[in-house]
């Protein structure tokens, strides 16, 4: 059996000490990084169920509260089918807000191309945290602005 050098047998336990010292600070950067990912896929797939509601929103016959509550209603329905990972915490659909003061002029729905009516949804969203000591706790919105198409006779 060989002996080992003399100098080999005073670092024994280095290799362990080392993996002690990095193991931990490679497990927060993994974490990090699988958390970002997590808050990114949230954010992204929000802004896709915001920007569907939003289409499907545009054309809708009239701006009364009954499509309102069918636009959440698709919102609901949307982020139901979607891969989203968070829960939805609040939404609005506003509609309309006209670029004229006198809503008068631009009714809603729009007759012309030249009247103009928009409509605004808000939707609020958490996703799971891991790290509680990011800011925001994991709470993401996201909100669009569309132009309702004028609706013409059958």
């Amino acid at each position: 059996m060989a002996l080992l050098p003399q100098h080999r047998k005073r670092r024994h336990g280095q290799s362990l000490v080392e993996f002690a010292i990095v193991f931990p600070v490679f497990m927060l950067v993994i974490g990090g990084i699988v958390q970002f990912g997590i808050i990114f896929w949230g954010q992204n797939t929000l802004n896709q169920i915001v920007r569907d509601a939003g289409r499907y929103a545009v054309t809708e016959r009239d701006c009364s509260v009954a499509s309102q509550n069918d636009v959440l209603a698709k919102i609901d329905s949307v982020s139901s089918t979607s891969s989203f990972a968070g829960t939805i915490t609040g939404k609005t659909v506003v509609m309309p807000t006209t670029t004229a003061p006198d809503p008068v002029s631009d009714p809603c729905p729009a007759t012309t191309n030249a009247k103009q009516v928009w409509l605004r949804i808000t939707v609020q969203a958490h996703v799971p945290v891991f790290f509680p000591a990011l800011p925001g706790n994991g709470d993401i919105s996201s909100t669009a602005v569309f132009r309702m198409e004028p609706v013409t006779a059958p």
